[in-house]
């Protein structure tokens, strides 16, 4: 099958693309630098926040994964929140308006656990209302954004992901090395959930 990733070049893209070609997938990953470090790739050049050649290329893959948007792990300045948000929306955009018909496609788009916004002591399912901070609006109009694809005919997914942890990146990949140091210390109180 042919599979076109943005996010190709995150933490979780460069796994996820791994395990695709080893299970004999074609992958292509849309990329600012039209190359990266994963090899078994195809590299197609172009930024997903502006229209460009490289929306020909998503026409032809019957799975588009879209993994694409700017780090949370900076200071939430008014210019960074855009950054963030453009970086999510315009990119499901873009993609979608790539899309020439979905019919037998499918569109994975990520989304975030931050969807819910903060809660106490309660439990929470995919049918729980969003909350009204700004990340839980952002990922209500994220998803809303790449629902979008069902009326092209697309299969859409959306996966909340919650804190990615791995051995090499993802939350552990900033945490580890401030306890290197010895300067780490407690995550809040002991009580916070966390996502299954």
């Amino acid at each position: 099958m042919k599979i076109f990733v943005t996010g190709g070049t995150g933490f979780v893209g460069k796994t996820l693309a791994l395990a695709l070609i080893r299970t004999g997938h074609e992958v292509s990953i849309l990329t600012r630098s039209g190359k990266g470090e994963t090899s078994g790739v195809s590299w197609i050049e172009g930024a997903p926040t502006q229209k460009g050649k490289w929306q020909e290329a998503v026409k032809e893959h019957g799975v588009i994964i879209n993994l694409a948007g700017a780090s949370l792990f900076t200071r939430w300045t008014e210019e960074a929140k855009r950054m963030i948000r453009d970086s999510r929306i315009l990119t499901t955009r873009h993609l979608l308006e790539a899309m020439d018909g979905g019919k037998g496609k499918t569109f994975f788009s990520t989304s975030a656990i931050g969807y819910y916004g903060f809660h106490g002591d309660e439990d929470l399912t995919e049918d729980s209302p969003p909350g009204g901070d700004f990340l839980a609006l952002l990922a209500r109009d994220w998803e809303a954004e790449a629902k979008a694809a069902e009326k092209k005919g697309c299969r859409v997914v959306i996966t909340r992901f919650g804190i990615v942890l791995g051995e090499k990146g993802g939350a552990l990949g900033q945490m580890i090395p401030l306890f290197n140091k010895y300067v780490g210390g407690p995550l809040g109180s002991g009580k916070q959930w966390f996502s299954e």
